[in-house]
């Protein structure tokens, strides 16, 4: 399928759609596709407007479907219209029949959605997610397939990286991609789950929540900071057990201390003794 950018709409993708032939199915012969990158379908308001207009003037634009066996048929693009319009009592609705490939059928189902806004941007995701593993497309190649730059496919993809609970909070629009970002910024499961339950029990804003995990952040960095350097901590082990006193590591800038402690003068003075031997002194 030669690639073409998203343009003004599926006539672009697919010239020929406008001249096409329409026909009229049966409703109990179409099924929905396995490719439709939508998870959750809401009739929402915006729905019943939708039926309330089919059952008045019918489909005013055919769905598109694939032909899938003797009679059946496979809905490519126009899922929405086709679910009111059986909501709406039609038995049979227009519809355009073409010959798609799989990857077409993802990429179509994917460009409608995004056109019509109807997609979650964690839907979006897994979308892309699927053009990339099922048909080996790039990050880039998705981008120009659907007309966005391809940072802004990176950072969708990156939701993918959440826990699994965490992207259902997504999708059910309990969290936002704002929120989910700063989630992203955390290294640790852990603190992410710990920053999601805040951001659910207290609806914590976005920046509000990019606040706390800079806070966090901060203090791992000062914990990291404080933490000695292991080698260090086995040197000073090591001289402790050679010279029989404490021995504390003190690191400062570029420079690492190596503090001995006495809580005796002739403690310290047969430590000197020992050196001067040691060195010939």
């Amino acid at each position: 399928m030669k690639k073409k950018a998203l343009g003004k709409g599926l006539s672009e993708l697919i010239p020929e759609i406008e001249e096409s032939p329409i026909k009229y199915i049966p409703v109990d012969n179409i099924f929905y596709s396995p490719f439709q990158p939508r998870m959750q379908f809401k009739e929402d308001e915006e729905f019943e407007e939708l039926v309330k207009s089919i059952k008045e003037r019918g489909i005013l634009q055919p769905i598109l479907v694939r032909k899938k066996g003797e009679d059946l048929y496979e809905c490519i693009a126009g899922e929405r219209r086709l679910k009111a319009a059986k909501k709406a009592g039609l038995k049979e609705v227009p519809a355009i029949i073409k010959n798609f490939t799989d990857e077409e059928a993802l990429l179509i189902a994917l460009i409608e959605n995004l056109q019509r806004k109807n997609l979650n941007p964690l839907e979006e995701a897994l979308g892309y997610k699927n053009l990339i593993e099922k048909f080996g497309y790039t990050q880039e190649e998705v981008a120009e397939k659907v007309g966005k730059d391809r940072a802004t496919v990176a950072n969708l993809l990156r939701l993918l990286k959440l826990p699994s609970i965490i992207q259902e909070d997504l999708l059910e629009e309990r969290l936002t991609v704002g929120h989910a970002k700063a989630l992203l910024s955390l290294d640790e499961e852990a603190k992410q789950f710990y920053v999601r339950n805040l951001i659910l029990k207290k609806g914590l804003s976005v920046r509000e929540t990019e606040k706390l995990v800079g806070r966090l952040q901060k203090r791992d960095t000062l914990q990291k900071k404080k933490a000695p350097d292991p080698d260090l901590v086995s040197i000073s082990e090591e001289l402790s057990k050679i010279i029989g006193t404490p021995v504390q590591v003190v690191k400062k800038k570029k420079k690492t201390y190596f503090i001995l402690e006495f809580n005796e003068l002739e403690k310290a003075e047969n430590f000197i003794e020992k050196l001067k031997k040691v060195f010939a002194i």
